[in-house]
């Protein structure tokens, strides 16, 4: 998927333009919390120099931080957002409303809020020196499910990752969790360490 990028009237801002339709209405993203409504903004949000996210009808508009240059992230944000919108099951980013409620409901809980930033604080920070994420999907029965991406997607130290790093720190926090659950298609991943 080729994607194309605008500049803005913001030097922090970069608008990444999608070649098909991904989402229903523009909806800005301003933390964390907010993102885990939208899978690609989670995604973004879970690099520590993310300031805000802007999903519109066949763009991605992302503010970044001060500290980091757009020399640095320009390429590999438009790795990122190509490969999510070619690996998702359904092109369209923003469910309806009613839908949307469901999904929001799954990750209102303290637990979830808890986890949400337990992974932007300390567990993306650590993956991104891989050039990895994880995403949280949903929180079930005391059960966590979350998607690996970047280089942890596909990689052969993905499932140690999970269960020795993320597992350990989740339960740690949140010690009613009973299993971190992979729900990464690792088969449509690159694998950065072994290539």
């Amino acid at each position: 998927m080729e994607i194309s990028v605008e500049s803005t009237s913001s030097t922090e801002s970069r608008k990444f333009l999608i070649p098909q339709a991904i989402s229903v209405r523009e909806k800005t993203y301003e933390d964390s919390t907010q993102a885990l409504q939208s899978p690609i903004a989670a995604k973004i949000f879970g690099f520590p120099w993310t300031e805000k996210v802007t999903v519109g009808n066949n763009y991605v508009e992302v503010t970044k931080q001060n500290w980091v240059s757009w020399e640095v992230l320009e390429e590999p944000l438009k790795g990122l957002i190509s490969e999510h919108f070619e690996t998702q099951q359904t092109s369209i980013e923003e469910n309806p409303e009613s839908e949307g409620a469901a999904k929001k409901g799954e990750l209102s809980s303290p637990e979830a809020q808890q986890m949400a930033q337990l992974i932007e604080e300390q567990i993306n920070p650590a993956l991104s020196a891989h050039g990895g994420f994880v995403v949280l999907h949903s929180v079930e029965n005391n059960k966590v499910f979350l998607e690996m991406g970047g280089g942890c997607q596909g990689c052969a130290m993905s499932y140690q990752t999970m269960k020795e790093g993320i597992e350990g720190a989740i339960r740690q926090l949140i010690p009613t969790i009973t299993e971190v659950v992979d729900v990464t298609n690792h088969s449509v991943g690159d694998n950065p360490f072994y290539s």
